[in-house]
């Protein structure tokens, strides 16, 4: 008690009485205590929504989480342990949308894993490394999901409860019949026209990003889902093509 008081007597412990006056609410204020006296601050600086469990409980100090923040308990501090059902678009702070901003995606990618990177924890107890881990895996693979186009419309597919089948009894025969034109213009391709076929592949991909996002904004899911199927032969295709590329040493 006296050291407490004698803080507050201190010209850096009357600057904290400031400080914390012009906070407007208790949680506020408990926040800027924690992150002063306990290292706990709001990691990120963005909506404190990630992946949350409303209920939960630390597994460190037993504190009932609010459900404001999955990665840290709100009383002692502790990176808690991996929800492996979060949503991805809340662990990035997104709305649930095929339309995101990548430079956007990108920087919070960037925070989270500053935030939650295995380094940050090589003196914290065993619990906190392991979910730093498991937590940095997660943010990784939904970073990975998340940006690339036919990936992200799968996972809001699946959040429907609507999955893509392996096989290609949907397809028309037509379709079927294109690709295997396309493959064997692969086979016969040269080092002179390979990188001209790359190219048309890749702007097929492009045109049926742009259809598949305004296909998503008219909650349209089994459009999508037909289109989806479409992207993921022609993204097969490229794969096929790049691989090409290189053992023709049209690219290193």
């Amino acid at each position: 008690m006296r050291k407490a008081i004698a803080l507050f007597t201190t010209q850096s412990g009357r600057r904290l009485v400031r400080n914390i006056s012009s906070l407007e609410n208790v949680s506020s204020r408990r926040e800027y205590l924690n992150t002063k006296f306990h290292g706990t601050p709001s990691r990120l600086g963005l909506n404190r929504s990630y992946c949350e469990i409303q209920g939960s409980i630390c597994w460190n100090c037993q504190a009932k989480s609010e459900g404001k923040d999955q990665f840290f308990c709100g009383k002692c501090g502790s990176l808690q342990d991996v929800n492996s059902k979060c949503d991805y678009f809340k662990l990035y702070s997104l709305s649930n949308s095929f339309n995101l901003n990548p430079t956007e995606l990108t920087t919070r990618f960037r925070q989270l894993q500053s935030t939650l990177h295995p380094d940050k924890y090589s003196n914290k107890s065993k619990r906190e490394q392991t979910n730093s881990l498991e937590w940095s895996s997660l943010v990784n693979k939904a970073y990975k999901t998340l940006s690339v186009p036919i990936d992200r419309g799968e996972y809001l597919l699946q959040q429907q409860g609507i999955s893509i089948p392996e096989d290609n009894s949907t397809l028309d025969k037509e379709f079927l019949m294109e690709m295997m034109e396309k493959n064997e213009e692969v086979e016969e391709a040269t080092k002179d026209n390979i990188l001209e076929l790359l190219q048309t592949v890749q702007n097929e991909l492009k045109e049926a990003a742009v259809e598949l996002e305004e296909i998503f904004n008219q909650n349209d899911f089994e459009k999508a889902k037909f289109l989806l199927i479409r992207m993921k032969y022609f993204r097969s295709l490229e794969k096929n093509i790049k691989d090409k590329a290189v053992r023709l040493g049209a690219v290193k």
